[in-house]
């Protein structure tokens, strides 16, 4: 749905839970600050992760 391969998607959840926004669990993404992925959702570099 996001028009992107697995591994994008991978590598941006791997840096959103290196930076302590996200948590993943098997079949399941906890969310453990929201504001830090609102941040994250504005930067520019965000697209190009």
């Amino acid at each position: 749905m996001t028009g992107s391969v697995r591994e994008v998607v991978q590598r941006a959840l791997k840096a959103l839970e290196r930076d302590g926004a996200i948590r993943l669990e098997r079949a399941r993404v906890v969310i453990l600050d929201p504001k830090a992925l609102e941040r994250w959702s504005e930067s520019p570099s965000s697209s190009a992760s």
